[in-house]
């Protein structure tokens, strides 16, 4: 514990000249390193010999011209450079931040490609110039560790739905296909038709609570052996694509191809429509006291759950 606290003590102390020790290395002189960082010749002569007496090694061999690095310095740049650089993009993308408010939304796939993106006009009207919108898509939420999300929005049981927490569309899927697709398999008389006809299919992650073609049917009570196997894609903006192009028939989510449905470009197939446990669950990290998070979380809340355009 002595040894932490004497390397943490003597870190804490160096910071600053192990800044200058890499522009030295940097600029091959202390003038200009001194230059870059506004302090004079002399003050980085003192700190870099400072550093060098606490160490214990010598960092650079002073020269007519200039200074080079020592093997040890050498060694120490190796380490101190990326370092060095790391915190200064941290540092630097604060500072952005600060300047100007950023709200970085992670949502899966389908709500970002169907809910998200035909509102992002709007979303920007109502909040102006001032807050920069960031969306993350992605199949399976960021993992607990991942706190640079100030919104989250994705597909969750309903029965575990925490304070805070909000229920954005409830998980409810039906079979659909394009019209000419439909014209070419009819007669489909129920959904156990659906085992003899080309099925495309979005993979699942084994964290993905989304519904399947396999949970559809037995939400249905339909057992049976399929003649064809699936046509599957691991973006749902891929398998809609497909079913659009008549490639096969797709499992749709009300909610989010409801202008596809409206427009006739997808049509159900059948009548059956499965609502499971599971839906789009919204929340929000509550460490970010910023504005931005907060008005862009109530406007999606109030564009589903109040809709008015």
């Amino acid at each position: 514990m002595n040894d932490i606290n004497k390397i943490n003590t003597n870190l804490s102390r160096n910071l600053v000249a192990l800044y200058a020790f890499e522009m030295v290395a940097k600029h091959g002189n202390f003038t200009s390193a001194g230059e870059a960082l506004g302090l004079t010749q002399s003050s980085i002569s003192q700190r870099i010999k400072g550093l060098e007496i606490d160490l214990g090694v010598v960092l650079f061999k002073r020269e007519h011209r200039g200074v080079s690095l020592t093997y040890e310095g050498l060694r120490l740049l190796n380490v101190v450079k990326p370092a060095m650089t790391q915190m200064g993009y941290a540092v630097g993308s604060l500072l952005d931040r600060k300047s100007k408010p950023r709200v970085r939304i992670s949502a899966d796939f389908a709500f970002s490609t169907f809910w998200l993106l035909p509102r992002l006009a709007y979303l920007r009207e109502e909040l102006g110039d001032e807050i920069e919108i960031q969306i993350l898509a992605s199949t399976v939420p960021p993992g607990l560790d991942d706190t640079d999300c100030d919104i989250q929005i994705h597909v969750a049981p309903r029965s575990e739905i925490k304070p805070g927490e909000i229920l954005l569309l409830e998980e409810t899927v039906a079979a659909v296909c394009s019209p000419q697709l439909l014209e070419k398999i009819t007669p489909i008389r129920s959904s156990a038709d659906l085992l003899d006809v080309q099925l495309l299919s979005l993979s699942k992650p084994a964290t993905a609570e989304w519904q399947t073609w396999q949970g559809w049917f037995d939400s249905l009570g339909i057992a049976g052996e399929r003649k064809k196997n699936y046509i599957s894609f691991n973006n749902y903006d891929m398998v809609t694509q497909a079913a659009l192009a008549g490639d096969g028939v797709a499992l749709g989510w009300i909610g989010l191809i409801d202008g596809l449905l409206n427009k006739g470009s997808l049509v159900q197939v059948t009548d059956d429509v499965v609502i499971s446990d599971a839906g789009y669950v919204m929340s929000r990290d509550q460490t970010n006291l910023g504005r931005g998070p907060r008005m862009v979380f109530d406007w999606i809340a109030e564009q589903v759950l109040s809709p008015h355009s």
